[in-house]
């Protein structure tokens, strides 16, 4: 967990009879990160030493993938998750054959569609009643008493009465029915049906044409027969409405018989796509085929037991230690002048986590991954943003608002494990983002509680210093007693921060052996000896209140002999070259030195900043809701503090998150994270 975890290399070579059961071995294990051998070993790069990798088994890879996919859409579209593959499983009761399984597809995206395309046709009418409805509603109660047969129906609606004859009636509603208005049938006279037709005055023309070529008479619907158009009208809106989740419950229904034999075939097509896609990595020559790539060096053991027992002994096994790797690379940088310099490579990084630490490898993962054997960050990130957190927005109250809210996104989540969240959208970030709402809001609950603030109120006493007195200008006593105090805790905090990084990079550089980086970068020996003699400076010049610096000059000399040090760094490394040049590279590396520390410290403020201005918004809501309610709690000051407890928690939540996530990346990533790294990505079942 505290550094990268370590991998070796494994080149696995045997004949060509044991392809399969290598493929599903190495499937079932699912530990290998597959690399091209031509990359590795400059031996198989010939053209007559290794043939191309299996575009076979990557073709027929790809013809697997699509026909799965068809499988998970159908039963997605019947709201049914996706199946889990947990172990190597084949069922042979299923079909396996691509033009049987092409045709089962094809059957029921068939169906489907049917039911989609009256769904689509029912909304369609669902909508164009509900515009009428919509414009119905303010005219006259949905009656339409107008005398000639003819109402203007309000601004948007113009409405019919007469009859029709009733063998005319049927061809009326269908014609109708394609429009934005509804008929209602209200009586019947002889071999005459009174109605009431109500359309958009946009459609005024269309309409009146079909009335006419369906014997339309205008008239007075009789008054016993007159019927109540507007509840005609929901009625036959309910009764769409009705059919349109039946639709709905039929495809459900659809797939739902077929489910078992559909999860069984995705299971099958999955592992059969995987088996394919290890395959495709493999390199072959006439009699035999090459495997490799990067496993964790702690299973070695057992990956060679299971590789050899599965071709019965008939397998070449070359393992390789990272360092070996490495020590090229090292090489290949000294002469990275020399075109003939042997290619670099690239040992994948794992980062093993546990895994209630995911939320905070995401936020390292986005930023890169770490180069091979350097530290993982992970946990000095999840301290670092919690702590942070927790200073810019210790509510406990507030917190536990957070907590709710990321419980309610796990619930979610859990309820649509295996179903397809909108991609790049917001709903895909939903399980990662509650899992961070966990975390914040556990650390805004203990912040809390430290400084005694629930919902803005002081509810209990603080158990480390009361930060709405601080803010408020009520303490007096106690280890903190201004806001200068909390800016000088953040200060500090930023301090430690930016030495932790700086030490984690010398750690990085030592275990690279990178000693010219040592000690002349700027993150390096003598950056950080001349940052924590500028601490130690500012630190005595500011208790003696901004009057006087150190007597002794022992601290000025080091910072001096340091920065004179450095004034070497382009002279070897360069070899020669222009001196002019090496004090132009001097003077700007001193002044990022000087300036970037002196800035990066500084940043932390911000921490007090927010939390400061956390604070200061509760205080005023508390005043606006005293205002609002002069002589005790009304509604109103009670409806003020709801408002305001909930604009704070969004916009204070947010901006807390945000500062956080910054001084992570630019003020401690900036010391020490090396993101060169390449994830480690083994092929497996579980790998979606």
């Amino acid at each position: 967990m505290i550094f990268t975890g370590r991998m070796v290399y494994l080149t696995a070579v045997t004949l060509q009879e044991y392809s399969e059961e290598l493929s599903k071995e190495l499937l079932r294990l699912g530990l290998m990160h597959f690399v091209d051998i031509r990359t590795i070993d400059p031996v198989f790069s010939s053209e007559n030493a290794i043939s191309v990798q299996r575009e076979d088994s990557e073709a027929r890879q790809n013809v697997l993938t699509v026909t799965r996919k068809r499988i998970e859409s159908i039963l997605n579209v019947g709201g049914f998750p996706r199946p889990t593959v947990s172990e190597y499983e084949r069922d042979d009761d299923v079909p396996t054959d691509k033009h049987d399984l092409d045709r089962m597809a094809e059957s029921f995206e068939s169906r489907i569609d049917k039911i989609r395309e009256s769904q689509r046709n029912l909304q369609q009418q669902i909508n164009r009643l509900e515009d009428v409805r919509r414009h119905m509603s303010d005219t006259n109660g949905g009656r339409f008493p107008d005398s000639g047969g003819i109402s203007k129906g309000g601004a948007f609606l113009h409405v019919h009465t007469g009859s029709v004859p009733l063998d005319r009636l049927e061809s009326l509603e269908q014609k109708i029915a394609l429009y934005p208005a509804v008929l209602s049938r209200v009586g019947e006279v002889g071999q005459r049906c009174f109605i009431v037709v109500v359309g958009m005055k946009r459609n005024k023309n269309d309409l009146e044409k079909i009335l006419k070529d369906h014997e339309f008479s205008l008239q007075d619907i009789p008054e016993a027969s007159t019927g109540e158009t507007t509840h005609d009208l929901d009625a036959k809106l309910s009764r769409l409405k009705e059919e349109q989740r039946e639709y709905a419950e039929s495809v459900s229904e659809l797939v739902g018989k077929s489910r078992s034999e559909l999860d069984s075939i995705w299971r099958n097509l999955r592992v059969q796509e995987l088996q394919r896609t290890i395959e495709s990595r493999f390199a072959e020559t006439k009699w035999a085929v090459v495997a490799s790539g990067w496993l964790p060096e702690s299973t070695r053991k057992g990956v060679q037991t299971a590789l050899v027992r599965v071709t019965e002994g008939h397998i070449s096994l070359e393992w390789h230690e990272a360092a070996e790797f490495l020590s090229s690379n090292v090489k290949g940088d000294e002469l990275k002048d020399n075109l003939e310099a042997p290619p670099r490579v690239t040992v994948p990084s794992r980062l093993a986590n546990p895994n209630f630490l995911n939320p905070f490898q995401r936020l390292v993962t986005n930023y890169g991954i770490p180069a091979y054997g350097t530290v993982d960050p992970t946990f000095l990130v999840a301290l670092a943003y919690l702590v942070m957190f927790g200073l810019m927005f210790g509510d406990a109250g507030h917190g536990l608002v957070l907590i709710l809210v990321g419980l309610a996104g796990r619930i979610w989540t859990r309820k649509r494990k295996g179903l397809p969240l909108s991609s790049g959208g917001l709903a895909s970030s939903i399980p990662f983002l509650s899992r961070l709402m966990l975390w914040c809001g556990s650390a805004a609950v203990v912040a809390g509680v430290l400084f005694g603030s629930y919902f803005g109120m002081s509810l209990l006493p603080s158990l480390w210093f009361d930060y709405h007195g601080v803010v408020a200008g009520h303490i007096e006593a106690g280890p903190v007693q201004s806001i200068f105090d909390i800016l000088r805790i953040t200060i500090f905090f930023g301090i430690i921060v930016i030495g932790l990084g700086l030490l984690i990079n010398w750690v990085n550089l030592i275990r690279q052996k990178r000693w010219f980086s040592l000690v002349f970068d700027n993150s390096g020996v003598l950056g950080g000896i001349i940052y924590g003699a500028g601490i130690i400076i500012a630190y005595q010049f500011a208790t003696s209140g901004f009057r006087s610096l150190p007597d002794s000059p022992i601290l000025f000399w080091i910072i001096i002999t340091c920065a004179m040090i450095l004034f070497l760094k382009t002279p070897l490394k360069e070899r020669g070259g222009n001196p002019l040049w090496w004090l132009m590279e001097w003077i700007i590396s001193l002044l990022e030195i000087f300036s970037g520390y002196l800035a990066n410290t500084l940043s932390f403020m911000r921490v007090a900043g927010l939390g400061i201005a956390h604070v200061t918004l509760m205080i005023a809501f508390f005043q606006i809701a005293k205002m609002a309610s002069p002589e005790g709690f009304n509604i109103w000051a009670i409806m003020i503090m709801i408002l305001g407890n909930a604009l704070v928690i969004a916009l204070e939540g947010l901006s807390a998150g945000i500062q956080s996530l910054r001084l992570n990346y630019y003020e401690f990533f900036s010391k020490y994270f090396q993101p060169s790294g390449v994830e480690y990505k083994p092929i497996s079942l579980e790998e979606i």
